[in-house]
């Protein structure tokens, strides 16, 4: 059935096109060989402008048609499940039977893409936009990246960043080949941009610090002018390739540092989450805005004492410079020094109580279950709730912490009352989330806090 319908498969929509008696076509605003994308007014809501991502049928064969359609779908069900300001909203997903072509209606995105952006300051872009630029990438970044299982998106290169006009804030779009990827999958098909695309991308062996590097990568094009495609086996040797500052002498030693250190050959030197390098980035603007260093805020400090001393040292920090770390760093963002192995430990703390034993210990492996202990029926929980539950509003079997290496989640069990996490959000039931420190949790009317150290 390719390029079945009334329309010819290369033939663009005309201004003017109605699809669906509804979306109204104004003009193509981009695409590729794979299909294009139009802006159109929603006349079922007051004219809102929409963007519509067309799908063209231009196959060889049917199992390469099969794929894109597949491609196609998975990407309006993945945008579907997400909720983030830097992702734009879906609509709604259709099959145009009159012309043979799948549609996804999302937001439109008024601002433009970095790449755009780009050109038209003269091909650089300065470093304190590209800052903030970054952070929004991250944000977006550990979003994805913190989905069960994770989303990767593979992809992400200066035209697949646009600006919100309305709000300033950098969208990540473009989710065609964004995969949900088991934190041990192998063999993850290697698709991506040559120069943005990480090493091991191409012996298939994705992972979240992959979108780590394509980011290093954007940042390094848009502020030194060098495009990575230009040279994208080479261009990050810098044994043998100039270094950010020797391109562009205005770009600061801190940013150099960070890009060296996000575009790293091997996954394990690079910043260990979107987050820590957020958290890097973020340090950097108010370096930039306020023109001073990062200082340590204190209340990362907590009071260590020894026979005859008292010392203040920060929970997590740098056995070398002290600054502040993530807790998996396994190098310094600000001086590069490696950390020593650390096991990461978490407990979870009953709120709303004086008694200092009101805390449970998370097992460093397996699952632990929260609920009320009933030795009646072999139900005794590693996280017992009972003595702090006396309305019984928890469930003996409320819900359970699953740990993965550093990661822990969080998953109800079909509890009574329910599992919320930081006040408003209901978890579903079977549906794993990951757990942040500083998070809280209400099971029934017991509040707990999760802490990692």
């Amino acid at each position: 059935m390719t390029g079945s319908g009334n329309t010819p498969s290369g033939i663009q929509l005309a201004p003017g096109t109605l699809l669906v008696d509804r979306y109204k076509i104004v003009k193509r605003i981009g695409g590729g060989g794979m299909g294009s994308v139009y802006l159109a007014e929603d006349l079922n809501l007051a004219s809102r402008s929409v963007a519509v991502k067309e799908m063209i049928e231009m196959f060889a064969d049917e199992s390469a048609r099969s794929k894109a359609i597949e491609d196609f779908k998975r990407e309006a069900e993945l945008l579907a499940k997400l909720d983030h300001p830097s992702i734009p909203t879906i609509y709604q997903y259709f099959f145009d039977t009159n012309r043979g072509r799948y549609y996804l209606v999302m937001k439109y995105i008024d601002g433009g893409d970095l790449a755009n952006r780009q050109r038209a300051t003269g091909g650089k872009v300065d470093e304190l936009t590209v800052t903030k630029w970054g952070i929004d990438a991250c944000d977006v970044l550990d979003y994805i990246h913190t989905q069960v299982p994770p989303i990767i998106y593979r992809d992400l290169k200066p035209a697949n960043l646009m600006i919100d006009g309305r709000t300033n804030r950098v969208m990540l779009v473009d989710f065609g080949i964004a995969r949900f990827v088991a934190p041990t999958q192998k063999g993850v098909t290697a698709i991506g941009t040559m120069g943005y695309a990480p090493p091991e991308l191409f012996a298939g062996n994705v992972e979240a610090r992959s979108d780590i590097y394509s980011l290093g990568a954007t940042m390094f094009h848009l502020m030194t002018g060098h495009d990575p495609q230009d040279n994208p086996l080479l261009i990050f040797d810098f044994n043998k390739n100039p270094k950010p500052r020797q391109l562009e002498p205005e770009i600061s030693e801190e940013m150099e540092e960070m890009i060296i250190r996000s575009v790293e050959h091997k996954p394990e030197n690079r910043f260990a989450s979107a987050k820590a390098f957020g958290q890097a980035l973020q340090d950097h603007l108010r370096y930039l805005q306020e023109g001073r260093r990062y200082e340590l805020n204190p209340q990362m400090f907590e009071t260590v004492q020894t026979p005859g001393l008292v010392v203040n040292m920060p929970t997590n920090s740098c056995v070398n410079c002290g600054r502040e770390l993530a807790n998996d760093d396994v190098f310094c963002a600000f001086c590069g020094s490696r950390q020593p192995a650390k096991r990461t430990t978490a407990k979870l703390i009953v709120l709303g109580t004086n008694e200092m034993s009101a805390q449970f210990a998370i097992s460093p492996e397996g699952e632990s279950l929260i609920g009320r202990m009933d030795p009646n029926r072999g139900i005794r929980p590693e996280v017992d709730l009972s003595k702090y539950d006396p309305a019984a509003r928890v469930s003996r079997r409320h819900a359970k912490i699953i740990v993965q290496g550093s990661q822990f989640f969080i998953e109800d069990l079909g509890s009574a009352n329910g599992t919320f996490i930081n006040g408003s959000m209901k978890l579903a039931q079977g549906k794993p989330h990951i757990l942040v420190s500083g998070d809280e949790l209400k099971l029934g009317e017991t509040s707990l806090k999760f802490v990692v150290s």
